[in-house]
């Protein structure tokens, strides 16, 4: 009974993987639109350079982390990241919208069916993923007498871990973890 279920997921999240390579004609195709119909440069250029920022902060925070010994808050990976799945949902919409006005209606339908639906359905799933992946639910309060910042690490199991606090976008130095929240110190 066990393998019914188990085959349709697997095969729902292949195809959310494999899917996500339609993104870059999408791409091409808005780069294209900028250039050949100079209306949607309003709308698509924007969208484009969210999508760049977004990228970059995602790409960057890492980097400086690395670089300067620096502990970013979760919010910012998760915010970006958040925003970065809704631009691109949002440029794939306007790209095929624009786009239909120089494909003939009988390849639109077929790319706006297909393509459309793949690169959405491949979106949400890699950004669910990759949201539940980087998402380290955060709050703010007293702990041993001291401001913390506690992060909740849930995998397997859930674990807390106690940071000093230094302002809305740094953490500082890791104080331990705990199996409770705002528990004995275990580490």
């Amino acid at each position: 009974m066990m393998e019914w279920v188990v085959v349709p997921v697997a095969l729902i999240i292949l195809v959310g993987e494999y899917s996500a390579v339609l993104w870059l004609p999408a791409l091409a195709a808005s780069i294209w639109l900028v250039v050949k119909e100079p209306r949607s440069r309003k709308v698509l250029l924007p969208l484009a350079g969210g999508c760049l920022v977004c990228m970059l902060i995602l790409w960057g925070g890492p980097k400086l982390e690395e670089a300067y010994d620096l502990r970013l808050r979760s919010w910012l990976t998760t915010g970006p990241l958040c925003l970065l799945v809704l631009l691109f949902l949002v440029l794939l919409v306007v790209t095929a919208w624009y786009g239909g006005r120089h494909i003939s209606r009988r390849w639109l339908r077929r790319l706006v069916k297909a393509g459309a639906a793949l690169s959405v359905y491949s979106v949400l799933l890699w950004g669910l993923f990759f949201t539940l992946l980087t998402a380290r639910p955060e709050t703010v309060g007293e702990w041993r007498g001291q401001k913390v910042v506690m992060q909740e690490l849930s995998w397997m199991e859930t674990t807390y871990s106690y940071y000093a606090y230094n302002g809305p976008f740094l953490l500082g130095e890791s104080l331990g973890w705990s199996e409770e929240p705002w528990g004995e110190d275990l580490g």
